[in-house]
């Protein structure tokens, strides 16, 4: 573990560079549609009624900017660092199962230098608010992956 953390530096510079790519990660999917437009003589709404992929990949980067949001606001107005792992590891399932494999990387590498992995669910109770959005978030993010999956399949 120190040589991950030697490399790839402490815990707080990986967590800035994965908020900054879940809030980039939006402007650089609607840079990609709006050269799509551009290119092909289309609209936003021709696009998304002939590529529904395109419209859950829509739905989804806007969720990787509300996500990012709330790990921000998570990690600056809490210290309660189990509710921040359990959203951590939640975030690395879900971004996995969307494809985002850069994002799932840096959040793969927050967690190998993070000194304590272990979540103690019992710190849990009194942070309600919190995982109701976290639960929120988990069940939006399912329903794309869902659909993702069934436009796949």
């Amino acid at each position: 573990m120190d040589k991950i953390r030697r490399l790839v530096g402490n815990e707080t510079k990986i967590f800035n560079m994965m908020i900054a790519l879940f809030f980039l990660v939006p402007v650089f999917y609607m840079i990609y549609l709006c050269v799509i437009v551009a290119i092909y003589p289309t609209s936003f709404k021709e696009l998304f009624s002939s590529s529904p992929f395109s419209a859950v990949m829509l739905i989804a980067s806007c969720l990787d900017l509300l996500m990012g949001y709330y790990l921000y606001h998570l990690k600056v107005h809490l210290n309660n660092h189990d509710l921040f792992m359990l959203a951590i590891y939640l975030s690395a399932l879900i971004q996995l199962l969307l494809g985002n494999l850069l994002i799932a990387f840096f959040i793969v590498l927050l967690i190998l230098s993070s000194p304590n992995k272990k979540i103690k669910l019992s710190n849990l109770r009194n942070d309600a608010s919190y995982l109701s959005m976290l639960g929120a978030f988990l069940v939006m993010y399912m329903f794309c992956d869902f659909v993702l999956l069934k436009l796949m399949i």
